[in-house]
């Protein structure tokens, strides 16, 4: 009876080592080969490492960095309407909250910040009443995004817009943008209170 308990543990061990054996093995760059460059889509595109702290208590895994700059294809669309143009260039718009799982302090790097768009499809960034960046705009209409190019890294990119009223929500989640961030703005009219 020992004999047979022994014989089925010893063959159970080889089981589980064959097929370790057999899976497939990972290939590794040999020594000074150049480094594929690091795809930006999917959940790495906005920090989370897969199998990060993987069966644990633990948040999501932080990362506190600009997202990569893109080029942002404004002049592959038409003009904006009429509509859309006059409904930006109504007043100021403060990006006053922003959220990324894998960031939880990136709304720092929104809060500060305003924008004033014109109807000649140019925008500025300020903060407390001066223009730190200028930029370009526009509007495909068909996928509801807001393209906007320029110098800061966290606005310069195409958004998926939901409106409602003189509040949008901007979601990172577009063909161009993958950084999983939201961004809320709100419209004012008068002019902010820089202070």
């Amino acid at each position: 009876m020992k004999y047979n308990i022994l014989l089925g543990i010893i063959i159970i061990a080889v089981g589980i080592l064959t097929c370790k054996n057999l899976q497939k093995p990972t290939a590794i760059a040999p020594v000074g080969a150049p480094v594929a460059e690091e795809k930006q889509y999917g959940m790495k595109a906005s920090h989370v490492i897969e199998g990060e702290r993987a069966d644990t208590l633990q948040g999501t895994y932080q990362v506190h960095q600009p997202p990569k700059m893109v080029v942002v294809p404004i002049d592959a669309f038409p003009p904006a309407s009429a509509s859309k143009k006059a409904y930006l260039a109504t007043g100021w718009w403060h990006l006053n909250m922003a959220y990324q799982p894998s960031d939880t302090t990136i709304h720092h790097n929104y809060q500060s910040k305003w924008l004033q768009f014109r109807e000649d499809q140019t925008f500025d960034i300020l903060i407390k009443g001066k223009v730190v960046d200028t930029g370009r705009w526009n509007f495909d209409q068909e996928h509801k995004e807001i393209l906007l190019s320029c110098k800061d890294p966290y606005i310069n990119n195409t958004w998926g817009v939901q409106e409602k009223g003189f509040v949008m929500i901007w979601k990172g989640n577009t063909s161009i943008n993958v950084t999983g961030i939201q961004v809320r703005i709100v419209g004012q009219r008068t002019t902010p209170d820089w202070n």
